[in-house]
């Protein structure tokens, strides 16, 4: 399955950008990285990206100035390594590894409604404090749209599994673009403590039920 190509605009711009990996890979190198990330995660939360400096994220991390801008090139690097680091996690969760192993749909299926639900949405003033700095910073931006990317070709490569033989890549494509809407709507909720009932949740699975049997019935875009 094709995942949907990157627009000119963004391709000099991934979330594995050569400014975002690390120089030294030694697992000194890999800890101090490590470090810095978490030090930005809480500072971001805390005081907002503007108000975060580097001089404060050194005293936060114990990693020195110079060291900081040795291993990224600005604070939008680090952004990088921290929304890399989150969906490395999430992608790498046991359910949907084994479901893509054995091709269970249901674990497929259950996997699709925890992403919707966003109940691992982790802390919310980060995920909000990022959002609204993307809106500002096209560098940001780019690291938002590069993760979509990436979201949206994993979404293909899971949904392929529930419809293998449905040799239509424009429907599950435009489905895998609904469940993204689906999950950016919730996990703006849960930004904004706002609690979604189960029916809600269930109303949304069987849209997609729907769809993916409509695929399955008649293939044809």
């Amino acid at each position: 399955m094709v995942d949907r190509e990157v627009p000119e605009s963004r391709q000099s711009v991934q979330l594995t950008n050569e400014c975002c990996l690390p120089r030294d890979r030694s697992g000194k190198a890999n800890a101090r990285r490590a470090r810095i990330v978490q030090a930005a995660r809480e500072l971001f939360a805390e005081h907002g990206f503007h108000a975060t400096s580097i001089a404060r994220l050194s005293e936060r991390s114990g990693v020195l100035v110079g060291q900081i801008y040795r291993d990224f090139a600005n604070k939008e690097a680090i952004v990088a390594a921290l929304v890399e680091h989150d969906l490395d996690e999430f992608l790498a969760a046991d359910e949907l590894c084994a479901a893509r192993c054995t091709s269970d749909r249901a674990m497929v299926r259950a996997w699709i409604a925890r992403f919707i639900a966003c109940d691992d949405i982790g802390d919310t003033r980060l995920i909000a404090e990022i959002t609204a700095e993307s809106y500002r910073n096209p560098r940001i931006a780019a690291i938002f749209d590069a993760m979509e990317d990436r979201l949206h070709g994993q979404l293909v490569r899971a949904l392929t599994i529930i419809v293998p033989d449905a040799g239509n890549e424009q429907r599950i494509g435009r489905l895998a673009e609904a469940i993204l809407i689906m999950a950016g709507g919730m996990c703006q909720r849960r930004i904004n403590t706002r609690s979604t009932a189960p029916e809600v949740l269930a109303l949304m699975m069987a849209f997609i039920d729907a769809e993916i049997a409509a695929i399955e019935r008649d293939p044809r875009p």
